[in-house]
């Protein structure tokens, strides 16, 4: 399988209230929780209400086109957010949930500490990447990715565009190993209006250059 693209392939098994999933490439995809999670020893029940609590929208709704990016560490009961230069450690599990200010064209790829990208949006399961504004996505779509073996440092680096990244900035479309055969226009896709309200802090937030890309960038040390 050539490294360079690795494609993500998935399964999964129940076991009771847990579903499994298993991806291959330098995150993997595990854990599910399908009911209520109570708090994981060691996470005060105050910390996990405020990584859950509905925050002020960090968006503008007008104007330049934005770009936030939030990334949470998941325990079997508890969730919160990953803190910037935070250490991890290989098997802890995490996801991202990222939002646009404006229907863009998104991308999100994770360069391993081997120097291996994995375009993780746009995926198998949404291959578009035009979003609409205000939507939350959630990378992974159902569970949580755990890091695995060899340590150091995970960078991550997530670009919205206004128009296809191909034509925006395709300069930036080849670094990010991205396809960049194609600038065609896509549709915007629809989003309940319930997720649109959802509106949680952000870790990062990135507004867009001049040529209309708005990029940020998130690095995760590693440790075993």
């Amino acid at each position: 399988m050539d490294n360079r693209r690795r494609r993500l392939q998935s399964r999964s098994v129940n076991h009771g209230r847990v579903k499994k999933l298993r991806l291959v490439g330098p995150l993997v995809a595990l854990l599910v929780c399908q009911g209520s999670c109570k708090h994981a020893p060691g996470v005060s029940e105050e910390q996990s209400r405020s990584a859950n609590s509905v925050a002020v929208d960090d968006l503008a709704q007008a104007g330049t086109l934005t770009v936030s990016l939030r990334a949470l560490l998941v325990s079997e009961k508890s969730e919160r957010p990953v803190l910037e230069n935070e250490v991890l450690h290989a098997g802890d599990h995490l996801y991202f949930v990222l939002r646009t200010s404006q229907p863009a064209y998104l991308y999100v790829v994770l360069f391993g500490p081997d120097g291996v990208a994995s375009v993780l949006f746009p995926g198998s399961d949404q291959p578009s990447a035009r979003v609409a504004a205000q939507c939350p996505i959630r990378l992974p779509a159902q569970g949580s990715f755990y890091l695995q073996s060899p340590s150091g440092l995970q960078d991550l680096r997530v670009v919205a565009s206004a128009e296809p990244l191909a034509v925006a900035d395709r300069r930036l479309c080849e670094q990010l190993r991205l396809p960049c055969e194609s600038g065609k226009a896509e549709p915007i896709p629809s989003c309940k209006a319930e997720r649109s309200r959802a509106l949680f802090s952000a870790v990062k937030v990135a507004a867009a250059n001049t040529q209309g890309v708005a990029a940020l960038r998130m690095q995760l040390k590693q440790e075993p």
